[in-house]
């Protein structure tokens, strides 16, 4: 049964995967115009020009998406930024790639670039946004990611463990000049039954600049190493629950 199943979803992720690599999610909008801007640095430029306060929810909300964006690649997502007026409330929609399956997974990502705790009212509108996922990421097989700049709290937590949608919980904290470094990663039962089940998270330090202190970035753990597509497998410094 499992293996049918495995063998069902990875028919399904073939044709997702093949959508993301030969369209955009702007596709889907009304407009064909192409996007003022791709990247943080494209952004920034755009920003600049079109005098957009930096102090702007916008502003800040955008450069936060791109942020997720970079940072998330070390996780191994493979995301584009659907973020604008017409998103229904996806900011970045892709794959995320784990070593317990030969498939990529499908997910719709959520960037809150509040400098405030997170609610639990927060998971609820991001079961919310499955309704109006574009073609090829709808269906009970796709992960809601929530990215903050906060811990989730002892309230979300309970809200991602309930959610009746496979939930993954991601801090980002913002260095500065486009920098982030995930802080905490937790995800529901739902997200191990497609098949996360033996992928956990733990804990690398990482130097600082002169001057500055130590930094502790969190990791997926993959047979008790650090596992990360790009690199060899490499000691843990500590292991942490989901």
């Amino acid at each position: 049964m499992i293996r049918q199943q495995h063998r069902l979803l990875r028919s399904v992720h073939r044709v997702a995967a093949s959508k993301l690599k030969t369209t955009s999610y702007s596709s889907t909008r009304a407009s064909s115009a192409p996007p003022p801007h791709n990247s943080l640095q494209t952004f920034l430029a755009h920003a600049q020009s079109t005098n957009l306060p930096p102090t702007s929810t916008v502003y800040i909300g955008t450069c936060y998406e791109y942020l997720c964006l970079a940072t998330l690649r070390r996780l191994s997502f493979t995301l584009i930024r659907s973020g604008g007026r017409s998103d229904r409330g996806i900011d970045l929609l892709g794959h995320w790639t784990i070593p317990s399956l030969p498939f990529p997974l499908r997910v719709l990502v959520q960037c809150k670039a509040l400098k405030a705790k997170i609610s639990p009212e927060t998971v609820r509108e991001l079961e919310g946004i499955f309704a109006g996922a574009p073609i090829g990421w709808r269906g009970e097989n796709v992960i809601g990611v929530l990215c903050a700049k906060r811990e989730a709290t002892k309230g979300v937590r309970e809200a991602v463990r309930r959610s009746a949608v496979p939930v993954i919980w991601i801090m980002i904290e913002d260095l500065g000049q486009g920098r982030g470094n995930v802080r905490q990663i937790l995800w529901n039962q739902r997200v191990n039954q497609l098949g996360a089940e033996g992928v956990g998270v733990g804990a690398r330090y990482l130097p600082g600049a002169e001057g500055q202190k130590v930094k502790q970035e969190v990791v997926l753990i993959w047979k008790g190493e650090f596992w990360n597509p790009d690199d060899e497998p490499s000691k843990l410094d500590e292991p942490l629950p989901l």
